[in-house]
């Protein structure tokens, strides 16, 4: 397999990208080296991503299309209204659809009280008229600047009733991390949704140690969206989905926070030198190597000034052995171990 030529200034990031056999198998068809370089005339530790074209032996798009693809919006949509709200980031992690993002992402709803939404126990929610999914764009290169939504079909919170709850207004919960695990409708049939590589069992490496890189990519200029009615099933709107990386420094790693409450991340957490402005929840973090998925963001600083370089993200190894009601009270752990799903497995030399 042939990466795509890059610069060897940049962000380096390992994407595989997957298919379908005809016996109904998930497999990785390519693995992509990605280069992620600022847009023209941008530049510093935050920055647009440069969308540069991409072609290999069953791939053709752009970095930002292929990128999408993973990582995606979350949006929702009341019947009637004319305003589409776009909420934070989440990321792809089965090919079947399940997607991880912040919890407090999936919680927006409840906390402004929009579209009917009432709590109906610890982990499940009531969605009344409101229509919470994600947008997957079509590939610009043939089919020009469009998406299709699709539907989160479920959500499960990593996190238990409590006498004395987090402060997020009309969710009685304790969370052990903030990350939601949700699970997407299918985009057609026979098509898989395209994971990223979270980190696995047993990794060991330093990837993720204090003074190392982290990298966060998310949708870090997203804004609510007002819509025009076209056709059946057809909307259009000034879509502001730009992709941006943020990268610095692992500050503090704090795995204890979930009983010591170092800080008010819930549950284990490190601290990074990174900008994230509200549309960066529930991005993916990568590790200074990029290839696995370490991290999910839950908060960033934000002054007067401007995004402070501060941010917490959620660790993500902690999260794996927990039980979700709506897989069985499986975990990923054991998604992972079963083959369930089509969770990404790397493994080899210096993997």
């Amino acid at each position: 397999m042939r990466p795509n030529s890059a610069p060897a200034s940049g962000l380096g990031l390992l994407k595989p990208h997957y298919g379908r056999r005809a016996d109904g198998t998930w497999t990785v068809q390519e693995l992509i080296a990605l280069r992620l370089q600022p847009r023209p005339g941008c530049s510093g530790d935050f920055f647009p991503i440069s969308d540069e074209l991409v072609v290999q032996r069953s791939l053709f798009g752009t970095i930002g299309f292929l990128l999408a693809q993973s990582i995606v919006p979350i949006v929702a949509h009341t019947p009637g209204q004319q305003t589409l709200g776009c909420l934070g980031t989440g990321f792809f992690i089965s090919c079947s659809g399940l997607l991880i993002t912040a919890a407090h992402v999936i919680t927006d709803p409840i906390e402004r009280r929009y579209g009917g939404v009432t709590e109906l126990d610890d982990q499940s929610w009531f969605l009344g008229d409101l229509k919470l999914g994600v947008m997957i764009p079509l590939n610009p290169l043939t089919q020009g600047k469009a998406y299709i939504f699709r539907d989160i079909e479920w959500a499960a919170f990593l996190g238990e009733r409590a006498e004395n709850p987090l402060p997020i207004a009309g969710v009685n919960l304790k969370l052990t991390s903030d990350t939601a695990v949700c699970k997407v409708a299918p985009i057609a049939e026979d098509i898989p949704h395209q994971p990223l590589t979270i980190v696995q069992p047993g990794l060991a490496g330093q990837g993720m140690a204090v003074g190392k890189a982290a990298t966060a990519i998310g949708y870090g200029e997203m804004r609510d969206v007002e819509l025009t009615q076209g056709p059946e099933r057809v909307v259009s709107g000034d879509f502001p989905f730009s992709l941006h990386a943020s990268t610095g420094p692992i500050l503090e790693r704090f795995p204890d926070n979930l009983t010591k409450r170092h800080v008010s991340t819930p549950g284990a957490c490190f601290s990074a030198a990174i900008r994230l402005p509200p549309g960066m929840s529930g991005s993916p973090i990568f590790d200074h190597e990029g290839i696995y998925v370490h991290g999910v963001v839950s908060k960033g600083w934000d002054f007067e000034p401007g995004v402070a370089a501060l941010g917490y993200g959620s660790m993500l190894a902690h999260s794996l052995p927990l039980p979700l009601k709506p897989l069985g009270n499986k975990s990923l752990l054991n998604l992972h171990k079963s083959g369930d799903h089509g969770l990404t497995k790397l493994s080899g030399p210096g993997l």
